[in-house]
C-alpha cells in the first residue's frame, strides 16, 4: 500500500518514476512558489550550475536582465536540484546553465554556438535556434512544481 502511495505521489509531482526527489542544494526563496529544478546530464564537478527563472511575459525569455529569479551553486556531476521561486501564478520557463569555467557568462564560439551544457525546461529539441517561451513555459498555480531539465553539450 505505501508503494502504491509513494508511486503516486512521484507522478503527480511531476517526477519520473523511478527517479528518488533530491533536496535542493540550495536555500528556497522564502517568497513565492517554490520550483524545485532537478537537473541532470552534468557532465563534471567543474565550475557552478545556474538556473534562471523567466515569466510570465514570453517577450523577456532569454533576454538579458529580464530574469524572475536565479540561483546558482557549485556544479554536481550528474544530477542536482536547484529551488527558485515564482512570485506570482502563472506561465513560467526555466533555462540551466552549466558554467564549467565559472566566469559568470554563458560561453558562445565564434559563430555563436554554446560552448557549455544547458538546457530548458520542457527538454524542448534544439535546432540552430533557442527554443521559444511557448515551447519552453510550464504553470504555476502556488503549489510546489517540480521541473525535469537535461542539460546538453
Amino acid at each position: 500500500m505505501f508503494v502504491l502511495f509513494f508511486m503516486t505521489m512521484l507522478l503527480s509531482s511531476g517526477v519520473s518514476p523511478g527517479a528518488v526527489p533530491q533536496e535542493p542544494a540550495n536555500t528556497c526563496p522564502s517568497l513565492g512558489t517554490p520550483i524545485y529544478v532537478h537537473i541532470h546530464g552534468i557532465r563534471n564537478d567543474h565550475g557552478t550550475v545556474k538556473v534562471v527563472l523567466y515569466g510570465p511575459n514570453p517577450q523577456d525569455f532569454l533576454v538579458k536582465g529580464k530574469k524572475v529569479d536565479k540561483e546558482r551553486e557549485p556544479a554536481q556531476e550528474g544530477s542536482m536540484t536547484l529551488c527558485v521561486a515564482a512570485p506570482d501564478a502563472g506561465k513560467y520557463a526555466v533555462v540551466v546553465y552549466h558554467d564549467e569555467n565559472d566566469n559568470h557568462k554563458f560561453d558562445r564560439n565564434w559563430i555563436g554556438l554554446p560552448m557549455e551544457g544547458f538546457g530548458v525546461s520542457n527538454n524542448p529539441t534544439f535546432h540552430l535556434a533557442p527554443p521559444n517561451f511557448e515551447e519552453s513555459a510550464f504553470d504555476v498555480n502556488g503549489e510546489l512544481i517540480n521541473i525535469e531539465v537535461n542539460v546538453k553539450y
